[in-house]
């Protein structure tokens, strides 16, 4: 039997119904691999810290309150090990990591220090207490550490400073200069342990200068939400313009 031939219309008809049912081609992913969405440059609230370092002097005033009660400083060392030389009331710790946000305008995060610490050593009855595991939680204002390899307690707080002041962009690098008071129930801990009575609740315990390296590949300006700052660059156009 001969072959029946279509029509052209019902062969166009049927091609048409075939291509209209057939599932579209796939689109390729705009996903970066690993399944993790690029949000390195914006919306990334939490920057991390490679290093840097902090120094941590006490104020003349507890300085003299140490000294008169036969208090002296002393480094410990990584190893946990007390220098045999005292302090001039300056002690130098390394950072070792953590992570900077922008915690409603003001610096957040947390900065963990090396396993070194200082050591407070009444000269006379030989007691010592040991201060190590020094954490500063930048959100809540509060540095805190264990005493004598106890717990972690809050030693004391400080006042958090503007992100947009603290934090340098272009050094990337998070700078911090502040004063913390001890709290009531660590100048009572300290006292106990020394046998003295040199520290007051709410009364001055360090001042910190902070010096911590930041991600550099990180867009700072982006990540911290720190506005518009005027390059250096800009600012030294300024001045020439000032100056004409």
């Amino acid at each position: 039997m001969r072959a029946r031939h279509l029509p052209t219309a019902a062969v166009l008809a049927l091609t048409t119904a075939l291509l209209a049912a057939a599932p579209a081609p796939a689109r390729p992913s705009t996903a970066p691999s690993g399944g993790r969405a690029a949000t390195r440059l914006a919306g990334n609230t939490e920057v991390p810290v490679e290093g840097g370092s902090a120094r941590f002097d006490a104020p003349p005033t507890l300085l003299a309150a140490l000294k008169a009660r036969g208090v002296a400083i002393a480094e410990i060392d990584t190893q946990g090990e007390i220098s045999p030389h005292y302090s001039t009331g300056s002690v130098r710790l390394g950072i070792k990591s953590g992570v900077v946000t922008n915690s409603g305008g003001k610096v957040g995060g947390e900065l963990r220090f090396t396993r070194a610490g200082i050591a407070l050593i009444n000269i006379k009855t030989k007691k010592v207490v040991k201060v190590t595991g020094l954490v500063g939680d930048l959100t809540q204002g509060t540095l805190n550490a264990a005493l004598d390899r106890g717990r972690k307690a809050t030693l004391g707080t400080f006042t958090r400073p503007r992100t947009t002041s603290s934090v340098d962009p272009e050094a990337a690098v998070l700078r911090m200069d502040t004063g913390i008071t001890v709290t009531a129930a660590a100048a009572a801990r300290l006292n106990a342990a020394l046998g003295t009575r040199c520290f007051t609740g709410g009364g001055p315990l360090l001042h910190v200068r902070i010096d911590a390296a930041l991600d550099p590949s990180v867009d700072l300006a982006t990540a911290l939400n720190l506005g518009h700052r005027a390059s250096r660059t800009d600012e030294e156009g300024k001045v020439a313009d000032s100056a004409r």
